[in-house]
């Protein structure tokens, strides 16, 4: 077995875009099992944090889906849909550092930009 330190926002991250992947009808279970951590799942703010990650994440999909098969490629509506998706963007890596900084996680993202 092979053990990798995340952060605790990417870890909600991950197991939120899981989530959201078998609602999709996607086959996710085993990796959903794997994440599976009962003491953090007892943390409060745990079910808080996955909730609102997964709600942005659930709007990264859609739009996602929507620039790829919905509009019309070099649009205003693409264009539009490119700027929204950036703002997410930047959406969740400001909750994942909250989720970080509330849960005390010693590993946390950088970006530079």
């Amino acid at each position: 077995m092979i053990k990798i330190d995340i952060s605790v926002g990417d870890y909600l991250d991950r197991l939120s875009i899981l989530k959201i992947k078998k609602e999709k009808g996607l086959s996710v279970d085993k990796e959903i099992m794997s994440y599976s951590n009962p003491v953090l799942n007892k943390e409060i703010g745990y079910d808080y944090y996955l909730n609102i990650i997964k709600t942005i994440n659930l709007q990264l999909w859609d739009l996602e889906d929507k620039k790829r098969k919905g509009v019309k490629r070099y649009s205003k509506e693409e264009s539009d849909i490119a700027f929204l998706i950036t703002q997410l963007n930047d959406l969740r890596h400001e909750t994942k550092k909250r989720i970080d900084v509330y849960f005390k996680s010693e590993i946390t993202e950088k970006k530079s930009h």
